[in-house]
């Protein structure tokens, strides 16, 4: 099982977000923890998107 827990402050913009994407499914990444995101809240579909894996 692979833990990622990153400080991503700047996950609007696109660029950010699509390396997020690009390094948890070219690590097979399970959990994702973000933190200083600065957003107050995210779609599911932002969430979903993030990986293969389901989002709880």
């Amino acid at each position: 099982m692979k833990l990622l827990c990153w400080n991503i402050r700047g996950f609007g913009n696109l660029g950010r977000r699509r390396q997020l994407i690009d390094y948890i499914r070219q690590e097979d990444i399970d959990i994702v923890g973000l933190q200083e995101t600065v957003r107050q809240d995210f779609s599911i579909q932002e969430l979903q998107g993030l990986s293969r894996h389901p989002f709880a």
